[in-house]
């Protein structure tokens, strides 16, 4: 039997290797500031930097913010239709 412990740094070991992969930041962010609704709609953005060719002339990755939204379950819809 895995401990909460184990669980939680298995978790987290592998969600930091994703997010290193893509160099990318993972924040819970109030994205209705300073409205009636402030405080309420708490989302999870992932922001991934653009990357740019060694000469800062083309871009190979755009940048790209990400909005999960204020859960992810594994069972969510991917754009692309499958699940």
């Amino acid at each position: 039997m895995q401990t909460k412990s184990q669980v939680e740094l298995e978790f987290r070991t592998e969600l930091y290797a994703l997010l290193k992969k893509y160099a990318a930041l993972l924040e819970a962010k109030d994205v209705y500031q300073g409205y009636p609704e402030s405080g309420v709609d708490i989302r999870m953005i992932v922001t991934i930097p653009a990357i740019y060719t060694n000469d800062n002339r083309d871009i190979e990755r755009e940048l790209t913010e990400i909005d999960l939204g204020d859960y992810v379950m594994p069972n969510s819809i991917i754009p692309n239709g499958t699940t």
